[in-house]
């Protein structure tokens, strides 16, 4: 397997499957994508080098995702949204279709939660929402400026966006706080057809 072969031992290997959901022989191809991103650093700073966010966006899988600064923010350490091979690896862990719906549960309520008040309220989902129209946005939030353009674009109106959101909240909300705790979106993602599939890539 080249470079990812030689990259750890089978100590380590271990270690690894024990952490994730992933055999060894997984986590070597996902060291071989990590370091494909970039050839320089692993070459010049070795086997776990810290990608920058720009860097991590270049794989393929994951530029496709219309949340996917929001997903490198989420899981790098800093919230910085770069990582080196080990978050990376528990990035692609947890979504991979071999992670449970709990967990991917979790991360989702972190991306949805802009704000990261513990609460995913009215304004986080409509910027849920702003994503799921113009997934070639970039950033973890959008400005005034950028929120304009995008409603602008789309077919939907601010009142209609903001009447989506405010529905939502109101099928999820049952403790009628005005808002959706973690436990109200596990009650309602763990109904929700198709859920597991929105967290899911494959590398």
């Amino acid at each position: 397997m080249g470079q990812g072969a030689s990259a750890y031992d089978q100590s380590e290997l271990a270690e690894f499957q024990d952490l994730t959901y992933f055999t060894k022989r997984e986590v070597l191809h996902v060291h071989k994508r990590f370091s494909a991103l970039s050839p320089d650093k692993m070459k010049n700073v070795g086997r776990n080098p810290v990608l920058s966010k720009e860097e991590l966006l270049h794989l393929p899988e994951l530029a496709a995702n219309p949340f996917k600064e929001r997903l490198l923010d989420v899981f790098s350490d800093n919230g910085d949204g770069n990582m080196n091979f080990e978050q990376f690896l528990d990035m692609m862990s947890q979504l991979s279709s071999k992670a449970p719906l709990e967990t991917k549960i979790d991360f989702a309520f972190k991306i949805y939660d802009f704000n990261g008040d513990g609460q995913i309220c009215e304004k986080d989902l409509e910027q849920v929402l702003l994503f799921l129209i113009q997934p070639a946005v970039t950033g973890t939030t959008l400005t005034s400026e950028e929120r304009a353009q995008v409603i602008n674009n789309s077919a939907l109106s601010e009142e209609e966006i903001s009447k989506i959101a405010k529905k939502v909240i109101e099928e999820m909300d049952m403790d009628d706080d005005g808002s959706i705790s973690y436990l109200d979106f596990k009650h309602g993602m763990s109904k929700l057809n198709g859920f597991e599939e929105s967290f899911k890539i494959t590398l």
